[in-house]
């Protein structure tokens, strides 16, 4: 660590499953970084490591890693025994403020916490519905062990009043912090193809997307469907575009680096999922200035972003026929083009990075 650390600043350790490619992860990565460049003595706890790097995002060198489960551990060690191990590393290294992000782990650190003096900070960043439950048992019982927190950071006020008075009033609506690179992305002048950019699960629903395209595609010839990520519904998405005799219009290129890259010459964003939290691929895409058409989708992120026809489009969730819709508008008229483009650019200046990371430093030091 730098020898100039500020010692009177509190040790911030961040804690969540792994670091492996996806949203939640990226604003993981994105925070130890901000946090260590503000000289705070940053920790970074996964359960486990990828054995291959290039599947997880890259860690700040200055910040300590630090991984519960051996690669002889992973599928034997249980969550007793990660609570265990997660509750001896706070009190050996003497960690002020823990942060926790999505289900499992928020439920492992309030449970490793307890009795103990640091300050416990759980994000949630996916619909509660989904990720803790609907029904009124699940609920009591998530409410019941929020309570142990001292503080709970929302990507959406949906999210939030999921949850009991008490965890509200101690809690705060934090958008995700997008990459400064997306900001100074200039887009090409020639633009075409539909893209979207999230894992292959049925989350992100890319078979009605593949649906929706079909019912244009003879439209727009210039302009494919390109739906980047891995995951395990690649065969199905791969079976329903040989299906529709589409394989010559939309493709499955996998996981990419160069995301900037492709959105700078990319025609339109889609985000067609059945839920989300705060979708960052939906912020990169506005970041970098694209015409974005998004699902409504609870738990209400894609609707804290988009002003419906302002700043992008909205559609309803698991609607073929309006997505279809949204698609001819933007890829017919290039003045609403340019201008949902313009607007997107816009909005993206209230969600960044240094914005956002001030208000996660301001709420860490004030949760008390």
């Amino acid at each position: 660590m730098p020898s100039n650390k500020n010692e009177s600043k509190p040790s911030v350790a961040f804690y969540i499953d792994c670091m492996q490619k996806g949203g939640a992860n990226r604003v993981v990565a994105n925070l130890v970084s901000a946090f260590a460049d503000n000289d705070y003595r940053v920790i970074l706890i996964n359960d486990t490591a990828s054995d291959d790097e290039e599947l997880e995002y890259r860690v700040d060198t200055r910040v300590n890693r630090i991984i519960l489960c051996g690669k002889d551990e992973k599928k034997r060690l249980s969550n007793f025994r990660r609570i265990r191990k997660l509750r001896k590393i706070i009190k050996k290294d003497g960690i002020d403020v823990v942060v926790s992000f999505m289900g499992p782990p928020n439920i492992r650190l309030l449970s490793a916490g307890i009795g103990l003096k640091c300050r416990k900070i759980v994000s949630v960043r996916n619909d509660p519905n989904i990720e803790y439950g609907a029904s009124k048992t699940k609920r009591f019982l998530t409410n019941l062990i929020f309570r142990l927190s001292d503080g709970c950071v929302f990507q959406t006020n949906d999210a939030k009043r999921y949850f009991c008075k008490t965890v509200q009033k101690r809690s705060k609506v934090i958008l995700n912090p997008v990459d400064p690179a997306f900001y100074k992305v200039e887009r090409k002048k020639e633009r075409k193809n539909i893209v979207t950019v999230g894992r292959l699960f049925d989350q992100k629903n890319h078979l009605m997307l593949i649906d929706a395209f079909n019912m244009v595609k003879d439209n727009f010839p210039d302009n494919d469907l390109m739906i980047y990520g891995e995951g395990p519904l690649r065969k199905t998405l791969e079976d329903h575009i040989s299906g529709l005799g589409l394989s010559e219009r939309v493709f499955l290129p996998g996981q990419v680096s160069n995301v900037t890259g492709i959105l700078s010459g990319a025609a339109v964003f889609v985000l067609s999922s059945k839920y989300e939290g705060l979708p960052n691929a939906l912020m990169e895409a506005m970041a970098v200035g694209l015409p974005v058409i998004s699902t409504d989708c609870p738990c209400g992120g894609p609707r804290s972003l988009i002003d419906d026809r302002d700043d992008g489009l909205l559609v309803g969730c698991d609607d073929t026929a309006g997505m279809a819709e949204a698609l001819s508008k933007v890829l017919s008229d290039g003045a609403l083009s340019e201008k949902l483009g313009d607007g997107a650019r816009k909005k993206a200046l209230s969600f960044a990075p240094d914005v956002i990371y001030n208000k996660w430093e301001e709420f860490l030091l004030e949760c008390k």
